[in-house]
């Protein structure tokens, strides 16, 4: 079930996997098989990259009403997961042609600032429309 409480528990253990791997990677963790280590941590950095801004937005509406909650996280559950899809099918950058591509930590920037800008916009409408009842 998609509680408040669950929400914050499970995007605050997801945010703290994308911690911890992003200062795994900044300390030279890999050792010699950088390379491999680099490319394995990237892969589970990049779908965990969405939850600390999950777990912000769900620490920021944790307190807010019901109706605030619920209309964020109707948003949320399809949101998150297509990102991790899409971040999925995206290929490693590499131009063909001489044409730019996107690569998997371009798609999962641009997706996770999305997804903040649009979180932001429906909390903030569903909190002032909210007050006024």
């Amino acid at each position: 079930m998609l509680t408040k409480k669950n929400i914050l528990w499970i995007s605050g253990i997801g945010g703290g996997l994308f911690i911890f791997l992003l200062l795994m990677i900044l300390n030279n963790f890999c050792g010699v098989y950088i390379r491999e280590c680099k490319n394995i941590f990237g892969i589970l950095g990049n779908f965990l990259f969405s939850f600390p801004v999950v777990f912000l937005l769900s620490l920021i509406t944790y307190k807010m009403k019901e109706q605030v909650f619920n209309s964020w996280i109707k948003f949320t559950i399809w949101f998150v997961p297509l990102t991790m899809f899409l971040i999925f099918i995206t290929p490693d950058s590499s131009g063909s042609f001489g044409l730019p591509t996107f690569g998997k930590e371009v798609v999962a920037f641009l997706l996770t600032a999305l997804f903040t800008i649009i979180s932001i916009l429906i909390i903030l409408v569903q909190f002032f429309t909210s007050r006024k009842q």
